[in-house]
């Protein structure tokens, strides 16, 4: 007993300390919000996006960290992180590159789906986020099955229709998306992870070691996203109402999908005015527009039209379409819900575009936009 009790009082998970450490994690990532909001709303969202991404760290550091014995699970439900795709079903599991695994289930008939390996993350004290192997689908069918092994050397032989994702010695994640043109009739992939090496048949049972890494990380993944995408902010400010690259050496763009080019930035309007976007007439296999807080959340496009994308657009006669931010439906175009934000940010992707053409964008009156129709 004499034994336990010293180790009780010098374990930080059995004497409580992992745990007010991490609430203390907590505690600070708030003055995020407070330091980088005065309003009302945009102060609101901040603080349920905490509370968000703590949910979100929690399932990937705590409950889903075993990596030879990790589940493929989406992200922690209306967890929004760097411009979230709202045509996107994401999902993503931690993996240790010193293992093989085996990735296979139904494709689904989802528009586009994508498998790639990941290194770093947003996590404070994390590693420069970087891309390693990808393997794209573009070909949705009731019957297509997909068949990936995922290692850090490439196999011998492949079965047929099976296809190898390449994983290097600092892979941490694969992440799945599935990209949606009509989420009414398309079905996702229902996919599967198994690591075919396991150093032992189950996790066994939890340790102090585990509770702390896990708590630890959970953490500094709050406050490094926090931090991570209210820096992108700043930026984005310094030039409002643009569509803009990110910066290549730009870290976090590491984990976007190689086949986008993705343009962000900031947009603010006043009462009485709205902005059109014109998107030009672009051959890419996929395409899409959305609005999101200062967050970098995607507006709440449930029940509000917050979003489009080259399956529900609207086009013009050459095969532009005009997108109208604006907070009441001008009657034409494709109308951008501000849903009560006087200021935000937004992104537009290209998926698999032949040939980059910028947008173009202009801040007009309320009572000019008649006369653009």
């Amino acid at each position: 007993m004499h034994n336990r009790g010293n180790r009780m009082a010098d374990d930080p998970t059995l004497n409580g300390d992992a745990w007010v450490a991490f609430c203390d994690q907590l505690k600070a990532s708030g003055q995020i919000i407070l330091d980088n909001s005065d309003d009302d709303l945009d102060r609101l969202e901040g603080f349920r996006y905490l509370s968000r991404l703590t949910r979100g760290g929690l399932q990937s550091f705590m409950e889903n960290a075993a990596t030879p014995h990790a589940d493929v699970l989406p992200i922690a439900h209306n967890l929004k992180i760097g411009c979230d795709n709202p045509d996107a079903y994401y999902q993503n599991v931690a993996v240790d590159p010193q293992y093989d695994y085996s990735i296979t289930g139904p494709r689904g008939t989802v528009n586009f789906l994508s498998v790639g390996a990941y290194s770093g993350g947003y996590t404070t004290g994390a590693t420069t986020p970087g891309a390693q192997g990808h393997v794209t689908d573009n070909d949705p069918g009731v019957d297509q099955y997909v068949n990936i092994i995922a290692s850090t050397t490439e196999p011998e032989r492949l079965e047929p229709g099976q296809r190898w994702l390449r994983m290097e010695p600092e892979t941490t994640t694969v992440i799945i998306r599935n990209f949606y043109l009509d989420r009414t009739t398309e079905q996702p992939s229902r996919l599967t992870l198994e690591c075919l090496n396991p150093p032992e048949p189950n996790p066994g049972p939890l340790t102090s070691a585990r509770l702390q890494h896990g708590l630890t990380m959970a953490g500094f993944f709050v406050q490094g996203v926090a931090e991570m995408f209210v820096g992108w902010l700043h930026d984005f400010q310094t030039r409002p109402n643009t569509l803009e690259f990110l910066e290549n050496d730009d870290a976090a763009g590491q984990w976007g999908d190689p086949n986008q080019l993705f343009r962000h930035g900031y947009w603010t309007l006043e009462p009485d005015q709205a902005i059109v976007v014109h998107v030009p007439a672009i051959e890419a296999y996929y395409w899409n527009f959305q609005l999101n807080n200062i967050w970098e959340e995607s507006l709440d496009y449930r029940w509000l039209p917050v979003t489009v994308n080259k399956h529900t657009a609207s086009y013009e006669p050459d095969g532009s379409a005009r997108l109208i931010i604006a907070d009441t439906d001008p009657g034409w175009g494709n109308w951008i819900d501000t849903a009560h934000h006087r200021h935000g940010t937004w992104g537009l992707r290209y998926n698999q575009a032949v040939a980059d053409i910028a947008p173009t964008i202009s801040v007009v009156s309320i009572e000019e936009l008649d006369g653009l129709r």
